[in-house]
């Protein structure tokens, strides 16, 4: 239900590198991992029942 926040985040990220505002490309890369961070860890423990 979530998963295109990160495609959404990291397609934000790619086009404010294509316009050359590269900080804020690496800081919208670094809200990309950290949703895809949670989100695993999330599905990751709840869903199919690994133990990290």
């Amino acid at each position: 239900m979530y998963m295109f926040l990160p495609f959404l985040t990291a397609f934000l990220g790619l086009i404010l590198v294509w316009f050359e505002k590269r900080i804020a490309g690496m800081f919208v890369l670094a809200i990309t991992v950290g949703i895809l961070m949670v989100w695993f860890r999330f599905h990751a423990t709840s869903h199919l029942n690994i133990s990290l």
